[in-house]
C-alpha cells in the first residue's frame, strides 16, 4: 500500500463524475438511525441521532457533554467545558483525544493533530487496559486528520496501527476501504467491506462503497442491488444520489434517474457533476423518442 501511494499521489478517481475523493467530502454524513450504522458504537467522528439523544439524556460526564456540543456544532462550547478542566485532565488521552476530535469536527485540522499528539504522549501513564482502546482511537483519528491533509501514506499507517492494535475494531479497517477506493484499488477495499457487510449489512456508507466499487467493474446488477438497499431517506444526500441515478440511467430507467436528479439539492461540490449527469440523461430520453417515434 505504501509504494502504490508514493507512486500514486496525484492519481484522479476513475469515476470523477460520479464520487469526490472521501478525504474531500465536506457535506452532512450524520445517519439518523443506529440500525444503520455500523461505526455506532465507535468512531467519534460519526454520531447517530439515537447516540446523541441518549448522551444528552443518561451521560454528565465532562467529554461526553463537550462531544454533544460539538456534534451539535457548538464547537465553543465543546472545546470551553474541556479546556476549564484541562489541568485536571492532562494525564488523560480520552481527553485529549475529545478535544482533537472537537477541532476536528469544527475543521481546524492543525489544532485537532495538535491535541491528539498530547494524547499519544499521555499514553505511558495509563497502567490498565484503557491504553489500547486509547492508543487505537488517537491513531484511527490521527489518520483521519492525516487523510484531510492529503498525506495518504501516514493515514494509511496510522489506520493500519489502529487496526493492528484492536482487530475487532471496525472504524479503522472502514477507513483502509476508503483509502483503496480513493486509489482504485477496488478488490482490496472489496475484500475489507465484505467483512464488515456480515456485521451490518445495512449500514449507509457500506452499501454505497460497494455499489461504487461494482460500478467501477461494470458489475451494473450488483451495483445497483447495493446501493437499492439503501434507506429511502439517504438516498438524497449528495455523493449518494448522483450514484443511484446513474445506475437507474444503465437500467434505462431514464425518467426515474431524472426526476431524482431534478429534485435534490446539493452540496456545491457536486453541482457541476450532476449538471452534467441531468445533461446525458435528457439527451438519452430524447434519443429513446426519436426512436419509438420511428
Amino acid at each position: 500500500m505504501r509504494s502504490m501511494l508514493l507512486k500514486n499521489s496525484l492519481v484522479i478517481l476513475a469515476i470523477t463524475t460520479v464520487v469526490t475523493g472521501c478525504a474531500t467530502q465536506n457535506f452532512d454524513k450524520k445517519i439518523e438511525s443506529s440500525d444503520v450504522d455500523l461505526l455506532k458504537e465507535e468512531s467519534l467522528m460519526r454520531y447517530n441521532t439515537n447516540r446523541l439523544e441518549s448522551m444528552d439524556v443518561t451521560e454528565s460526564d465532562l467529554i461526553s457533554k463537550a462531544l454533544l456540543a460539538c456534534h451539535q456544532k457548538k464547537y465553543a462550547k465543546g472545546t470551553g467545558i474541556l479546556e476549564t478542566e484541562m489541568h485536571k485532565n492532562k494525564t488523560n488521552p480520552f481527553y485529549w483525544n475529545a478535544l482533537g476530535t472537537c477541532y476536528s469536527l469544527s475543521k481546524e485540522y492543525t489544532k485537532a493533530l495538535f491535541y491528539y499528539d498530547l494524547g499519544v504522549e499521555a499514553l505511558p501513564l495509563i497502567k490498565d487496559q484503557s491504553k489500547i482502546l486509547a492508543e487505537a482511537t488517537l491513531a484511527n483519528n490521527i489518520g483521519l486528520v492525516h487523510l484531510n491533509f492529503k498525506r495518504y501514506n501516514e493515514a494509511f499507517d496510522s489506520f493500519k496501527r489502529s487496526s493492528t492494535l484492536l482487530p475487532n475494531f471496525f472504524t479503522p479497517q472502514f477507513n483502509i476501504a476508503q483509502l483503496f477506493i480513493e486509489f482504485n484499488e477496488n478488490d482490496k477495499a472489496l475484500e475489507i467491506l465484505k467483512k464488515l457487510e456480515v456485521k451490518n449489512p445495512d449500514d449507509i456508507d457500506l452499501l454505497y462503497s460497494l455499489s461504487l466499487i461494482y460500478f467501477r467493474k461494470n458489475d451494473l446488477d450488483k451495483s445497483y442491488n447495493a446501493i437499492s438497499r439503501i434507506k429511502t431517506d439517504y438516498l438524497n444526500r449528495p455523493d449518494i444520489v448522483g450514484l443511484y441515478a446513474y445506475n437507474l440511467m444503465k437500467k434505462n430507467r431514464l425518467t426515474e434517474a431524472r426526476e431524482i436528479i431534478e429534485k435534490r439539492l446539493y452540496a456545491d461540490e457536486y453541482n457541476q457533476r450532476n449538471k452534467i449527469l441531468l445533461e446525458e440523461i435528457n439527451l438519452k430520453i430524447k434519443e429513446q423518442v426519436k426512436v419509438e417515434k420511428q
